[in-house]
């Protein structure tokens, strides 16, 4: 479904300050169900002189990437995803190689890209930052050329994606018990990396191929991330007593998930994995399994983005 809304001004403001057409792509089975609040949100917190603004709802997974497509073949300039990491994944994938830019109102559960740019996680706080936001760009990951923006994951963190998947219960709680679910269920897996054509072998927890730093809930797996660089962060989280993995949950929260012994990571720019028979992987946030060699590879600057007007969220 679609809607239209736009911002009608006349005389000479009309061509000194044309307002800029913005489309919000709506998941409206989201995380957190306050997207429903977001035409509220929009008329009394947008600013209508500088944006003509209209909506499009979601019905089922993959359209808010065809909505997006659509808004930028409609010549919108400015789209945003309101939704969790899947929908803005979504959007952002569908803008790749175009000139319009993604926006975020985070409504999902983790929201990890949308807390580190600093989004927050209220709806209206989220819309009246866009009336200031900067474009920047931004880089985007690719495993075998699926497109991801934040993180991708294989293991643990791949394992809760997929028993979250499909779940109609979100929040930190449910995500909370998925993780110790998995937690106790997952087992290391031995896999050859090769980091920019350096081998290991390894048996690892998780191997976090990292554009962003956090999963969500302000865990931090790759604390010195950066969204603009041209590299990823690689983390591995090797073999260890499972009880090290839970004791090291706090260093997640504080950034100093580094220091923990069993703990490795690197800086690339190409990245191949390989482990025997079937993998759990998630690309932000989104559960995955697969077989055969996965293969990463960073494209920089590739996606316009709003980033808020606040210190310290890059």
């Amino acid at each position: 479904m679609r809607e239209s809304h736009p911002y009608t001004k006349d005389g000479l403001l009309t061509e000194l300050m044309r307002p800029r057409r913005i489309q919000f792509i709506v998941n409206p089975k989201a995380g957190t169900n306050l997207q429903k609040h977001i035409r509220t949100s929009v008329e009394k917190h947008l600013n209508h002189r500088k944006f003509e603004y209209g909506f499009s709802f979601t019905e089922r997974a993959e359209h808010a990437r065809e909505l997006a497509e659509q808004a930028v073949a409609d010549g919108c300039e400015i789209i945003v995803a309101v939704g969790g990491d899947g929908s803005i994944n979504e959007v952002a994938s569908a803008l790749l190689g175009s000139n319009a830019t993604l926006g975020i109102v985070p409504a999902g559960s983790g929201n990890g890209l949308a807390m580190h740019l600093g989004y927050g996680r209220d709806i209206d706080e989220a819309v009246k930052k866009i009336n200031t936001a900067r474009v920047s760009a931004i880089d985007c990951g690719f495993m075998n050329g699926r497109p991801f923006f934040n993180l991708a994951g294989i293991g643990f963190d791949g394992l809760v994606s997929n028993l979250m998947k499909g779940s109609n219960w979100r929040g930190f709680i449910p995500y909370f018990l998925k993780s110790v679910k998995a937690g106790l269920q997952y087992t290391p897996r031995e896999c050859r990396l090769e980091i920019d054509g350096k081998v290991i072998t390894e048996k690892c927890f998780i191997i976090s191929i990292a554009n962003g730093p956090m999963w969500g809930y302000n865990f931090q797996i790759a604390p010195d991330a950066r969204l603009d660089d041209g590299f990823f962060e690689v983390v591995l989280l090797k073999d260890a007593p499972k009880w090290h993995y839970f004791a090291a949950v706090p260093a997640t929260l504080n950034g100093k998930i580094y220091d923990a012994a069993f703990v490795e990571h690197f800086t690339a720019r190409k990245v191949k994995i390989f482990a025997e028979g079937r993998n759990f992987v998630h690309l932000d946030g989104e559960g995955l399994t697969l077989e055969g060699e996965l293969e990463f590879e960073i494209r920089p600057k590739a996606l316009n983005i709003l980033i808020p007007d606040n210190p310290d969220n890059q």
